[in-house]
């Protein structure tokens, strides 16, 4: 079942932020902190980049997944900051909720900082031992079908359309998105790399990779009439490791909704 998504207007270069947690490359984030958990998600919910979420779990499991709100909503584009700058602001009808999330996020990503360096962990970007994560890679494959189908119908409120595949490099494996992708045959699929690999040297972002159907963990897409995040499940699963007031207050400030499929 192919489905092609329309070419994205071309995106600011990579602005690394030195010693930062943040790298925001191609209207994406890659965050990281040496951690036991760290995540990758695209952030470009709509052709307008937005703010940056990071959600720091307390103790011995760092989570940081970056989400980006609606352009209608949040009109400032998110920059990577400095290791000891003050969160971004945001502008728009939820900017007093936004800047207080990214208040809270950034005092966070401090505290990942110094907390990392003392446990001096190694980065692993998903926790495939997690049963809540395993389970959640098996609903993926589970719903595929329906995702596909919902791709290939070319509904204009539909964006994000995209698809979270493992690739292995060696004993090396990371989960990576991509977007946008097509049908390349039974079972197969091309698309492109959609966020910078952390641990895959081979691997690029913004190159064509050709993955199969068994390599999809993971598949979201953003309804912009309802500014709905739908899928994501892998985030849903660190999210449910968060303190349930921010939880609350991530899923109302950028749309993800974890009981929405």
């Amino acid at each position: 079942m192919a489905q092609t998504l329309p070419e994205e207007a071309p995106q600011p270069q990579p602005q690394i932020a030195a010693h930062s947690d943040v790298v925001v490359a191609n209207g994406h984030a890659a965050i990281l902190a040496s951690s036991h958990i760290t995540a990758q998600l695209p952030m470009r919910l709509s052709h307008t980049l937005a703010a940056t979420l990071a959600l720091f779990v307390a103790p011995s499991v760092t989570v940081w997944a970056p989400l980006a709100h609606a352009a209608d909503a949040v009109g400032t584009p998110a920059q990577a900051p400095a290791a000891k700058a003050a969160a971004p602001q945001a502008s728009g009808p939820n900017a007093a909720a936004t800047n207080a999330a990214m208040q809270i996020l950034a005092e966070r990503q401090k505290k990942a900082r110094e907390e990392a360096a003392k446990r001096q962990e190694a980065v692993v970007e998903i926790d495939e031992r997690d049963p809540a994560m395993r389970a959640a890679f098996k609903q993926a494959q589970d719903t595929l079908d329906d995702f596909l189908k919902i791709a290939a119908s070319g509904d204009p409120k539909l964006t994000t359309v995209s698809m979270r595949v493992a690739i292995r490099e060696g004993k090396r494996k990371e989960f990576i998105w991509i977007t946008p992708f097509e049908a390349a045959g039974k079972g197969a699929f091309k698309g492109r790399v959609d966020n910078a690999p952390t641990l895959l040297k081979g691997v690029k972002e913004g190159q064509e990779w050709r993955f199969q159907r068994r390599d999809v963990v993971d598949w979201m897409y953003v309804d912009a009439s309802k500014r709905t995040m739908h899928g994501n499940r892998t985030t849903c699963v660190q999210l449910s490791k968060a303190p349930p007031a921010e939880v609350e207050q991530i899923k109302r400030s950028y749309g993800l909704d974890c009981q929405a499929r």
